[in-house]
């Protein structure tokens, strides 16, 4: 455990990717959809300056060994998404363990194992019921999956790749959009019976026995179309026209008492730590399936869910704030305001 530091001489590093101006040629229009903007970067080291400390953006870059080394930073606020593919949101939590630097959010384990989505689902069923899936390698046999079924990329976050036709009515058409992501995203494609009940999307907060659900939302469309309703990268990109959310989801209290003990336990079972995002369909019978865990979610002080989720219960501020002290607390820094 380290001594008491005073919050008003703390250098904090907001490691994060910043969303380039341009794509590369070729590349997917939601190839940078997890990056950050300025706005986003600002708002969070206003936050942490509302404490006293300083803070400090550094980019998750080809430099960021030696920035983080020679900046004399006390912490780390981890928003970073990382560069490549399956494990990249592990690697800036890896460096910053790696320079002996404590950092805010979850591990390098539970990093990459949350951003696969097949290797998250495997480990928290049986505990928390999933979705009927399997993990497309070209050969997958469908006939095991009821029809309509979603397909999307394995290990991407922020709806990437998920667009207006990824539920199919048939077997053929699941085949085809699989082999398009396969050759936009390069990465393996996960193909889930499609469930028609409501969205709903859970914050988590804390660590150990102290964890607790912040709050719940229901992610539903702004008009009723009789197509299925699906959270896309292009619905959110216009989610105030296209979208509706309703804190608390428009369900009974046992439902939602449910979901909040499903939360819990996927957020125990894949280790996360100081906050995370959990979402959740439920089926036909109107039971409850885990979809995906985000330990890294969006903190954008606009049109990020968990902070709209959490909007009328904390003011931005308060959300940062508490994520950063709950990860100083869990690192053994005591702080004071001296």
């Amino acid at each position: 455990m380290q001594g008491e530091l005073n919050l008003t001489r703390m250098k904090i590093a907001v490691l994060h990717n910043r969303r380039p101006a341009e794509l590369p040629e070729g590349a997917p229009d939601d190839t940078f959809e997890e990056y950050d903007g300025p706005e986003t970067i600002s708002a969070i080291v206003q936050a942490i300056t509302g404490l006293g400390a300083v803070g400090t953006p550094v980019e998750a870059n080809v430099r960021m060994i030696e920035t983080l080394r020679e900046g004399g930073f006390d912490f780390v606020f981890n928003i970073a998404e990382g560069t490549g593919r399956r494990c990249r949101e592990a690697v800036p939590a890896a460096i910053c363990e790696h320079l002996g630097l404590p950092y805010s959010g979850s591990d390098p384990l539970t990093l990459a194992v949350a951003l696969d989505k097949w290797m998250a689902r495997r480990v928290v069923s049986p505990d928390v019921p999933v979705a009927a899936g399997l993990l497309f390698d070209g050969d997958a046999d469908l006939t095991t999956l009821r029809l309509p079924v979603i397909v999307k990329p394995n290990d991407e976050g922020s709806s990437k790749g998920i667009r207006s036709g990824a539920v199919c009515a048939d077997r053929a058409s699941a085949v085809r959009r699989a082999l398009e992501i396969q050759c936009q995203y390069e990465c393996p494609v996960l193909i889930e019976e499609f469930l028609p009940g409501a969205e709903i999307t859970v914050a988590v907060r804390g660590n150990g026995s102290s964890a607790m659900v912040l709050g719940m939302m229901e992610i539903a469309p702004a008009v009723e179309s009789g197509e299925p309703f699906v959270y896309s990268v292009e619905v959110k990109r216009d989610y105030l026209r296209q979208v509706c959310y309703y804190v608390p989801p428009r369900l009974p209290a046992t439902h939602l008492a449910k979901i909040g003990q499903y939360a819990l336990t996927a957020y125990r079972l894949l280790g996360c730590r100081d906050f995370a995002r959990m979402d959740f369909r439920l089926d036909a019978a109107g039971a409850p399936r885990f979809l995906e865990c985000n330990p890294l979610p969006g903190l954008n002080p606009v049109s990020s869910d968990l902070v709209i989720l959490s909007r009328g219960l904390l003011a931005y501020e308060k959300l940062v704030q508490g994520i950063l002290l709950d990860g100083m607390a869990r690192a053994g820094i005591r702080w004071s305001y001296r």
